[in-house]
């Protein structure tokens, strides 16, 4: 009998009532606009009953209800709360809904409040983020990026993944996630449909660690292969039944988004981002390597090269999916550090290595590291998965001349940014340093 009362108390439901189980997510913010994401839950937290010994078990969910959604907003000063439009929430759209704010004040803090009605019953969710600076702010800005987190390779199993805990402590401006944001294509279960695909996006953003972050730190999200569909992806292919458009459909409603999925982003006098696309434009990888093989696809190429050369930004970051220097395994052939794009990655290096200030912040890869290419000097970050748990693919004794630093572990990176340097800082999954490397600002001629 106090066995069985046991296992009742561990089943016993923590969430009651309509909410947002999976928080708010602030997204694509400048010194003007915002759009924010919400998805209205039957419960106000993931149904997470389930024995502890049985992290995976798929009872943890976070299912979606049929209903409506607004936001209210303020600026900390005590302004007037604005109202947005209401969006139905409803099963096409996995219960989710996006809005543009827009006339938004730079640098400033503002209050907002999801509010979530279904039937006669109704569910809030609160949560603050501040704009970014105008490009002639001489502020310093700070920043955060991470990649490659699965729900089953968590490093708290009731939490989350420690690194957004050390994150918020760190108080970033903002927050870069390079993609394989989950894991469509490993076990427990596998997302071979696009109803499953949903709920792996619902369990992983309703556990706590992420559920607070987001909803004080704002957030660029980008997709790659895992997020999107399966390893190593391009158009047109499947997994199971899922399809290459249904991902991105899915994609698309999980996280805020902009028009255009690659685009840039101006933090201040000394900072600007370039975040591409490397996934929906793509040649196949199995066609050969020449001129016409390409991850961008040409209205990219032109984007990027006007953009960069235009801008005054003392730094130039360029913030990648997948790796553009490496050194990577043998055996991939996926990016522009692969034998299979080495066309188009040369191209890619020698541009980058001449836009001054620019460097490469890099996701995709299970370890860390700071590499210089050799041909071209560009300097490449890669910030390492999310967990210890995740990482691998490298041997830690095999640090080639190209690797500046080496670590086979997760973590993040941290980058603080002014008018002399960016500081590019390695952290383990606590928020520790184990590298740092400063790029001084270039000269001006």
């Amino acid at each position: 009998m106090k066995y069985l009362l046991l296992f009742s108390l561990m089943l016993t439901p923590m969430a009651y009532g309509l909410g947002f189980a999976d928080g708010v997510k602030i997204g694509e913010v400048t010194d003007s606009s915002a759009v924010l994401w919400a998805r209205l839950t039957e419960r106000d937290e993931a149904d997470n009953r389930v024995p502890k010994w049985d992290e995976n078990n798929p009872q943890w969910t976070a299912p979606g209800t049929k209903g409506e959604i607004h936001f209210s907003y303020w600026t900390s000063e005590g302004d007037e709360p604005t109202s947005t439009q209401t969006i139905p929430a409803i099963a096409d759209n996995d219960y989710c809904a996006q809005f543009t704010l827009s006339d938004l004040k730079p640098e400033t803090e503002y209050q907002f409040k999801a509010h979530g009605k279904s039937g006669e019953e109704t569910a809030t969710f609160s949560g603050s983020f501040t704009t970014a600076p105008t490009k002639k702010s001489a502020e310093p800005v700070f920043f955060t990026v991470s990649t490659c987190q699965d729900f089953p390779r968590r490093d708290d199993l009731e939490n989350g993944h420690k690194i957004y805990r050390s994150m918020l402590k760190l108080d970033p401006a903002f927050f870069v996630q390079t993609g394989d944001t989950l894991y469509y294509d490993k076990p427990n279960p596998l997302a071979q449909d696009i109803a499953t695909a949903r709920y792996k996006w619902n369990r992983l953003y309703a556990l706590p660690f992420l559920r607070d972050f987001h909803s004080k730190i704002p957030s660029y999200w980008m997709h790659d292969d895992h997020d999107v569909l399966k390893n190593d992806c391009w158009p047109g292919q499947t997994y199971g039944a899922l399809t290459f458009d249904q991902g991105l459909k899915v994609w698309k409603e999980q996280i805020p988004q902009s028009k255009l999925p690659y685009r840039n982003f101006r933090w201040g006098k000394y900072l600007e981002i370039w975040l591409p696309e490397g996934r929906e434009f793509r040649s196949p990888n199995n066609m050969k390597d020449g001129p016409e093989k390409s991850i961008f696809g040409e209205a990219q190429w032109k984007w990027l090269e006007d953009s960069m050369k235009s801008s005054d930004a003392t730094f130039k970051l360029f913030v990648s999916a997948t790796p553009v220097v490496g050194p990577d395994r043998k055996n991939k052939n996926d990016n522009h550090a692969n034998e299979g794009f080495a066309k188009e990655g040369l191209r890619l290096r020698k541009f980058l290595n001449g836009i001054p200030g620019c460097f490469v912040i890099n996701g995709d890869r299970h370890w860390q590291y700071h590499s210089i290419d050799a041909e071209t000097g560009l300097n490449e970050f890669s910030c390492g998965p999310a967990s210890d748990k995740h990482a691998g693919g490298w041997n830690q004794k095999n640090k080639l001349p190209e690797h500046q630093f080496l670590r086979v572990k997760g973590g993040f990176i941290s980058i603080s940014v002014d008018a002399k340097q960016a500081r590019v800082r390695h952290h383990d999954v606590d928020g520790n340093v184990v590298y740092e490397s400063i790029m001084l600002a270039p000269v001006k001629k």
